[in-house]
């Protein structure tokens, strides 16, 4: 398991609205937010903010003791990436990257729902590799390692659509496009959902020497 102490500084790398920021600084001493777009950044309300992005990180080498990417990392240019994360890292700094999926519910979504809700991501689908499609072979990292849990959310109509506001595909719509899109789907749903949240964590530290 990838250790990191309360004391640490780390960074939440394409922090988007802060959902992960605000977590971390529950957790460590110094968190430092960096995120490309000024809209979601304006959202963060805690942590150090930056502009910056994966492949150019606003940041000093050896600054951090850990990076985190939260549903952010198949955004990235994945070798440029993971360089720079390398650079701003520690000696035997950490890299934890969190994937979270929730997209079945009980009872199941109406396929027209399902359908409208789906379009975005797929628009976007060539954009995202995977953590596991070999980007850290040649690396300065260790092999990832992989951990899972899974735990179960009761929401309401207007929680699970807000869920899905704050997924990169439909983060990325303009404003209006996202709001007609909800409006399309919010009278084909019922009142309340079970989600089976399934969550995978990534996790590597640079190599030594």
């Amino acid at each position: 398991m990838l250790e990191v102490p309360a004391q640490a500084r780390v960074l939440d790398l394409g922090a988007g609205t802060g959902r992960l920021t605000r977590e971390l600084t529950r957790r460590f001493a110094a968190v430092v937010a960096v995120e490309p777009d000024d809209e979601m950044r304006a959202l963060i309300d805690c942590g150090t903010v930056l502009a910056g992005t994966a492949e150019a990180i606003p940041l000093e080498d050896g600054s951090v003791d850990c990076v985190f990417a939260g549903e952010a990392f198949h955004w990235f240019d994945a070798p440029r990436a993971i360089a720079e994360i390398a650079r701003v890292l520690a000696p035997g700094g950490g890299l934890a990257i969190v994937w979270t999926h929730w997209w079945e519910t009980e009872p199941p979504l109406p396929e027209e729902a399902v359908g409208i809700l789906r379009e975005p991501f797929e628009r976007f689908a060539a954009q995202r590799p995977t953590a596991s499609d070999g980007v850290f072979d040649d690396s300065s990292f260790e092999p990832l390692r992989n951990e899972e849990f899974e735990q179960e959310l009761a929401v309401d109509t207007e929680t699970l659509l807000g869920m899905y506001s704050t997924t990169s595909s439909l983060a990325l719509l303009p404003e209006a496009e996202r709001t007609e899109l909800f409006a399309r789907v919010r009278p084909l749903l019922g009142d309340a959902y079970r989600l089976p949240v399934k969550h995978r964590l990534s996790w590597t530290t640079l190599r030594a020497g």
